[in-house]
């Protein structure tokens, strides 16, 4: 069990002291420990003389032209010299992330759409520039996401997350907007279909949540727009499969479709109403926002998500 620390008191000792006190026992003098310091020798004398008032000891006892430690000043030099390499060891231990040699665990809550468009184009940069770099996905929600990031559960949140409190920070990666997916041999309607015919028809939506509207809830609520939804599934390609073998209609993001809906023979209509914006976002927790491994990552998230959209099917964010 670590032991409690008495701040209080600490903080009335110079921590300083401690490197005057290696440097002397390095030296065996007060002007070389002062060079070593880079301080003036009065400094010095002035910190041997402090060190004697509080550890009630000479610590140093001239002999000859050196200076000779005590017996509790050489009891005292194995734990000074062990907290001043750990001190070291710590700052040290704050350089750069080097993605090319470095070993690293990110633990990712990501939404199923995002999973879906960001994790392969991520992924095939990794393997060629950080090669011991390794990801641990687990799906959320915008329920989820912002508990797990105070938690320390993950280092990072993607996808649709409005909400959250002020130490969550937040970066924009894309907002494609949705189009609608059918199979012109089951429905055929001509693109684009009609607010008539989106309605009327029965809808397969992408959900991980216990509502066959599922993600698309609030949006066709403000859109104003009542659908009848028959299946709720947590995979795009389930979506894509069931809907290439059945009369539905599936809503999905524009780049999903545009991957996949061609090979299973759909076609792709734009939507017969404005669809608020939908977009992805990246979030984490403030207390990461300067370490250079996770700025890093960040960094690496917006170079895929910017090669996984193409130019036409991006779109400003309303406000």
């Amino acid at each position: 069990m670590m032991s409690r620390i008495d701040h209080f008191n600490l903080r009335s000792f110079d921590l300083n002291l401690l490197l005057a006190f290696d440097a002397l026992m390095q030296e065996r003098s007060v002007t070389r420990a002062a060079a070593c310091l880079r301080i003036k020798q009065p400094a010095m004398s002035h910190a041997l003389s402090t060190l004697r008032l509080l550890m009630d000891d000479e610590l140093f006892v001239r002999v000859g032209y050196h200076m000779e430690p005590t017996l509790m000043a050489r009891e005292l030099h194995a734990p000074v010299r062990e907290l001043l390499e750990a001190s070291q060891r710590l700052l040290l231990s704050r350089r750069s992330f080097d993605p090319a040699t470095d070993e690293h665990t990110f633990r990712i809550g990501i939404s199923i759409q995002s999973e879906s468009l960001l994790v392969s184009e991520l992924f095939a940069d990794l393997a060629v520039s950080a090669p011991r770099v390794k990801l641990l996905l687990s799906p959320t929600s915008r329920e989820r996401a912002f508990d797990a990031l105070d938690a320390e559960q993950i280092d990072l949140a993607i996808g649709y997350l409005p909400g959250g409190s002020g130490w969550h920070r937040r970066q924009m990666l894309f907002d494609l907007g949705v189009v609608c997916c059918y199979h012109p041999a089951l429905l055929p309607f001509a693109a684009p279909l009609s607010l008539a015919q989106y309605q009327a028809g029965r809808h397969a939506m992408i959900s991980a949540k216990d509502s066959l509207y599922g993600y698309l809830e609030d949006a066709l609520e403000a859109a104003g727009v009542a659908i009848n939804p028959v299946l709720a599934a947590s995979n795009f390609l389930t979506l894509f499969a069931t809907v290439a073998r059945a009369p539905l209609l599936t809503t999905v993001p524009a780049i999903v479709a545009r991957h996949y809906a061609p090979l299973f023979g759909l076609a792709i209509s734009p939507l017969p109403f404005v669809f608020p914006s939908f977009p992805v976002e990246l979030v984490w927790h403030a207390r990461s926002h300067e370490d250079s491994a996770h700025r890093w990552l960040r960094q690496r998230l917006e170079r895929s998500s910017q090669a996984i959209v193409p130019a036409d099917m991006v779109r400003t964010p309303s406000a």
